[in-house]
């Protein structure tokens, strides 16, 4: 595990790992307590973040070299190089040159398969350049021709997607939903899809609907795909931590709780959190920082009992 140095300087290269979902698990949790310390961390954490993200959003056309001139800045004159390198990559990720840069590995003759245990988040970058977040217990496949004729995978549990854009159509196929996209990114939870940015097509059987930014389709039992809007960002967060409330209500806490986690939520003197909504950005990458974050920023207690979290007024 990293130590920090005794002025409390983060390791950046370390960061930078977290930040790309190639730490450890220690590692995470060990960057997770730092941001926790104080505000300044926690901003630098997200301005960091944020540049990397770039990578996945070429059409911003935000001056990429500038923004980490800024970060650098920040820096001890002997880590200075280090602003240099990442900004190399985040300049030819948004020329399409570094598309295939973290976790890239050519398809072997046999059939592709990833499969995760209860750990946390693994990133799998596809051929294409499609980066999936697969979670814990989830089975992500597809065949070896990937992208050569068509771009069909196969999945089994919870994946974050951030397709790549291209002309052939990418398909996820899962039970019993088959998903349509050309390029958007967007959370996959058993038979629910929800849209962080663009669009997708989801068909079950005969029914087809379009789902689009911030809305959900879920399949009903009957067969029928129901669609409301949420807040997609909030869904997809359970690969990084990477927690944005606007204005959200328990309601929508507790829902998110539910499917990121999947804990049973109680709460207790519901009426005590009547027209409670919390906004703000927030790190939260492990069960002890779900609590203590929530708790504060709802003026609750909160404790957990075997997969139960139990919350209430103070």
């Amino acid at each position: 595990m990293a130590i920090l140095p005794e002025n409390s300087e983060m390791d950046y290269n370390l960061l930078v790992n977290v930040l790309n979902g190639t730490a450890s698990t220690e590692d995470a949790a060990f960057v997770a307590d730092w941001v926790r310390q104080s505000d300044a961390n926690r901003e630098l954490y997200f301005r960091v973040k944020d540049i990397l993200d770039l990578e996945k959003a070429a059409e911003r056309q935000l001056d990429v070299d500038a923004r980490w001139q800024e970060v650098a800045a920040q820096l001890p004159g002997r880590r200075r190089q280090w602003w240099k390198y990442a900004a190399m990559i985040a300049v030819l990720a948004l020329a399409g040159g570094a598309a295939f840069y973290f976790g890239m590995r050519k398809a072997a003759p046999e059939l592709q398969v990833t499969v995760t245990d209860k750990a946390p988040a693994q990133l799998k970058v596809l051929p294409d350049g499609t980066k999936v977040w697969v979670k814990g217990g989830s089975t992500l496949s597809y065949r070896p021709a990937f992208g050569k004729k068509d771009r069909e995978v196969w999945i089994t549990g919870t994946a974050y997607f951030d397709v790549q854009k291209e002309t052939l159509p990418f398909i996820v196929h899962t039970g019993q939903l088959e998903i349509t996209v050309l390029g958007t990114a967007f959370t996959l939870h058993e038979n629910a899809v929800i849209v962080e940015q663009g669009k997708i097509k989801a068909k079950a059987g005969d029914r087809e609907v379009t789902v689009r930014r911030n809305e959900r389709t879920r399949l009903q039992p009957g067969g029928a795909l129901k669609t409301d809007n949420v807040n997609a960002q909030l869904f997809g967060a359970w690969r990084d931590g990477d927690y944005r409330f606007e204005n959200t209500s328990l309601r929508e806490i507790k829902e998110v709780l539910t499917s990121n986690y999947g804990y049973e939520v109680e709460i207790l003197q519901p009426e005590a959190f009547e027209g409670t909504a919390i906004s703000g950005r927030m790190v939260m990458e492990d069960e002890k920082a779900v609590k203590e974050v929530l708790a504060a920023m709802l003026h609750a207690r909160i404790g957990k009992i075997g997969n139960k979290f139990i919350i209430q007024p103070k």
